[in-house]
């Protein structure tokens, strides 16, 4: 568009006498046979000397026509210039003829109207951008669940031909698409506020991280048929923030599908407590409560906290809102947490007398995405029992209860040596490495058969744990 276009018209005088009062009448088209506006013919010159209007016999008179490009010509795809000579001869009679544009290669070979093809070239151009993530759920976190996202739209008209009918199509899912279509575009028009859209996040967007789609740009040509979507001019949207730049439907143009980034938060977080924590003594029993909280906003699935009981404890029993614990592997597993969910474990415990009290749980896998804070997947409890109680009162009478005489705690303490008088001050009982199965029978040989049971009766016992503190002493009831 804009160019000029300039034609030569030649007129020869072909006969034996001068012709004079030389006249020229172009009729220039275009391609849809719209009349257009020339400029001329201009006389240039006559190759005998000739003056304008005036063709000696044999002589060629040379006139020029000019038009500059429009786009209505290039709309139309062409031009039609054709251009009729009138003369007169010295008998008074007239004299005319047809041009032709001297190419007989179309099977016309006479009076042929010079044509100008334009070849058109339609194109359009569909670029998807997102505006800034947004707070608009009002969550403190921008591009979380139900924030919107807004999409726009620039449409430009890349070819050389008039577009008509500009739409803008986008099968998002739940995807709200406004406005259009655009009537008109002209070659290097851009339009980017036409077409808006809006998408509200949801758990699926987060659980992926991100949202994307492409949108499609439907257009007529000059001549397009509405009813024919065959002729359509079509471009895919590109993100040109992607610069991977790939051609999907070989148009020249990228078609980049538009990714935004959404706030996807991954964070599980594990607490424990334990009940009762304080005066707890060998052989109670305790109730662990390991709670496991999804406090980001993606879903979590395939969880397993590891919960091992340590060796201070005999598990007894579980309990749980969701998933399965094996007090086996140690391992509570839960299928799927959503955001907010929280679910609780239970444990029940018996204290033993020695080993580690210190129980912790901890995330040991999960599927969903990366913890973005680590420090609260792990919590821990424990207790700290009562130990070296002394009961000093037992029944060895064979009904399995209360038989032997029980220090609490002793295990700790395998050097541990115990030694039991009668009233009288006698040896009655002695052992290294006491471990709680004294059954009131003496070993004391000097002063009592080894094999006999002692009477029911007051004796003094003395336990020393060597481990330098001052030995431990009190007295003891055996009750038959």
């Amino acid at each position: 568009m804009g160019d000029e276009l300039t034609y030569t018209i030649t007129v020869e005088n072909t006969g034996n006498v001068t012709l004079s009062n030389v006249m020229l009448t172009d009729t220039f088209l275009d391609a849809n046979g719209n009349p257009l506006t020339l400029t001329g013919p201009a006389f240039v010159s006559a190759d005998l000397g000739s003056a304008e209007g005036i063709i000696q016999v044999g002589e060629t008179a040379t006139y020029t026509a000019t038009h500059i490009v429009t786009q209505s010509d290039i709309d139309s795809g062409g031009l039609s210039n054709s251009v009729i000579a009138d003369a007169n001869s010295p008998m008074g009679t007239d004299v005319s003829d047809t041009s032709d544009d001297d190419d007989d290669t179309d099977g016309n070979t006479e009076d042929d109207p010079t044509e100008t093809v334009i070849v058109q070239n339609p194109s359009i151009s569909l670029i998807k951008t997102t505006l800034p993530l947004d707070d608009t759920n009002g969550d403190g976190i921008e591009g979380s669940i139900d924030d919107i996202i807004t999409y726009v739209f620039e449409v430009e008209n890349t070819g050389n031909v008039t577009l008509t009918n500009i739409d803008v199509q986008d099968v998002l899912p739940g995807l709200n698409l406004v406005g259009g279509p655009i009537p008109v575009l002209i070659p290097g028009q851009v339009d980017n506020t036409t077409f808006t859209a809006t998408y509200q996040i949801t758990q699926s967007d987060l659980d992926t991280g991100f949202v994307t789609n492409s949108a499609t740009v439907t257009s007529e040509g000059p001549d397009g048929d509405l009813l024919d979507p065959s002729d359509d001019v079509v471009d895919i949207s590109d993100d040109p923030n992607d610069m991977n730049n790939n051609d999907n439907n070989g148009n020249g143009n990228p078609d980049d599908p538009t990714v935004t980034e959404v706030n996807s938060i991954y964070d599980l977080e594990v607490g424990k407590v334990v009940d009762p924590v304080d005066q707890v003594v060998v052989g109670d029993e305790i109730t662990f409560t390991i709670e496991i909280a999804n406090i980001g906003n993606v879903t979590a699935t395939d969880i397993i906290i590891s919960e091992q009981i340590p060796s201070g404890y005999v598990f007894i029993s579980a309990l749980t809102t969701a998933g399965i614990y094996s007090d086996v592997s140690g391992e509570w597993s839960i299928t799927q947490l959503d955001p907010d969910q929280v679910e609780i474990l239970q444990i029940t415990v018996e204290v033993l007398g020695i080993g580690d009290y210190v129980n912790t749980a901890f995330v040991q896998s999960s599927v969903g995405g990366i913890d973005v804070n680590i420090n609260n997947d792990e919590s821990s409890a424990s207790v700290d029992p009562i130990c070296l109680t002394i009961y000093n009162e037992f029944s060895p009478n064979g009904d399995g209860v209360n038989e032997t005489f029980v220090i609490d705690c002793l295990e700790r303490f395998p050097n541990n040596k115990l030694e039991v008088y009668n009233r009288w001050g006698n040896l009655v009982y002695s052992k290294e490495g006491y471990l709680n199965d004294w059954d009131g029978t003496s070993n004391g040989r000097s002063i009592i058969n080894e094999s006999d049971k002692l009477p029911v009766g007051t004796y003094y016992y003395v336990l020393d744990l060597s481990n330098g503190s001052e030995p431990r002493v009190g007295w003891l009831y055996i009750n038959r």
